[in-house]
């Protein structure tokens, strides 16, 4: 944590176009598909039943993470940046989601961004950002990809 509170905001103006960053990596869980799947009510064979995953399932190497799993994870790691505190304000949209390859569990992800476009809203207080977001696994294999549009606050306002 900063000291005395002290944290470097970072602004639309910050985020020109061209700018690359990188999340901290995590790993990937049994607990955490057990815990996702129920919450979400995925409960089919494709995450839940073992003798499936292992004797039937079309992709082997053991149990694969949801998708929508894998973009929370996303989206967690991009806050742990800190690059968006106290100045992000909104997901505006997610475009181009392709998935290239399973994420399983002891996988560990991390996740690379690349600010493609920005631009100013209208009243001027506030920039749209729109950013590639690649995940990738510890075998630098990019595993699923997608173009988010954020809305990010103006230095000012």
């Amino acid at each position: 944590a900063p000291k005395g509170g002290n944290m470097q905001l970072h602004y639309f103006e910050d985020f020109s176009p061209g700018l690359q960053y990188k999340t901290p990596a995590r790993s990937v869980f049994e607990a955490d598909i057990v815990n996702f799947v129920a919450i979400a009510g995925l409960y089919e064979d494709l995450f839940c039943n073992i003798e499936w995953i292992q004797n039937e399932s079309p992709i082997k190497g053991g149990r694969y993470a949801p998708i929508a799993l894998l973009w929370a994870f996303a989206q967690g790691l991009t806050i742990r940046t800190a690059l968006y505190e106290k100045t992000f304000v909104a997901i505006l949209g997610v475009d181009n989601m392709r998935i290239t390859a399973p994420c399983l569990v002891g996988d560990t992800m991390h996740v690379e961004v690349t600010v493609n476009d920005a631009r100013v809203t209208s009243k001027g207080d506030k920039g749209i950002l729109n950013s590639r977001f690649e995940l990738v696994n510890q075998r630098d294999e990019t595993f699923m990809y997608y173009d988010m549009q954020q809305m990010v606050l103006c230095r000012g306002h």
